[in-house]
């Protein structure tokens, strides 16, 4: 990142701490967090599950908040023509 930007390590890192720091309020908040023209991170809840899909068992999967990630669609774009 520092060759491209001409900027010191000391300074990128600076930056990068400042904006995951800054992300990671804004989702335990409850807040969507958007890097335009690359993704997308909102906090949703995950339901609770009384039965294992694959085994079909009974078990208890108590629900929880985790962060969902998409894409942008301009990030897709570059991605699909390489």
């Amino acid at each position: 990142m520092g060759t491209k930007t001409e900027c010191s390590k000391v300074v990128g890192e600076s930056v990068l701490y400042q904006a995951s720091s800054t992300s990671s309020k804004e989702l335990r908040a409850g807040r969507k967090v958007t890097l335009t023209g690359f993704r997308a991170f909102c906090e949703s809840t995950r339901k609770v599950r009384w039965v294992n899909p694959s085994t079909r068992e009974a078990v208890n999967v108590p629900g929880k908040r985790v962060v969902t990630v998409r894409a942008s669609g301009r990030l897709k774009k570059l991605v699909e023509n390489k």
